[in-house]
């Protein structure tokens, strides 16, 4: 899985705690923290399909959400274990989410 995070200037019309972005660009993934650091996904964007917009999110798990938090701001990752933990969150979501998006562009 190849993973970036993506700095953008506050944008009103795209509110997000971060952003991450997966496949080389093919996939940006907007993602907000609540007031306990839990992640949860609002919207992802797919080459070929779109802008999902996300109603109803799934909460990450505290520990998966802690991981990956603590990941950006090292600036590590590519590891195993924040793969993991997205693509987890990815399966998990995929009711929510464009399932063939994320099998298309390799994310469960």
């Amino acid at each position: 899985m190849s993973l970036a995070v993506q700095t953008y200037p506050v944008m009103p019309t795209r509110p997000c705690s971060f952003c991450l972005c997966f496949q080389g660009g093919s996939v940006f993934a907007d993602f907000d923290t609540d007031d306990a650091g839990i992640v949860s996904l609002r919207r992802i964007s797919f080459d070929g399909y779109g802008c999902c917009h996300v109603e109803s999110p799934l909460r990450m798990g505290s520990g998966d959400s802690r991981l990956l938090l603590d990941a950006i701001a090292r600036g590590e990752l590519e590891s195993v274990q924040v793969e993991e933990v997205l693509r987890r969150y990815f399966r998990q979501s995929k009711d929510v989410i464009w399932s063939e998006a994320l099998a298309e562009h390799d994310l469960l």
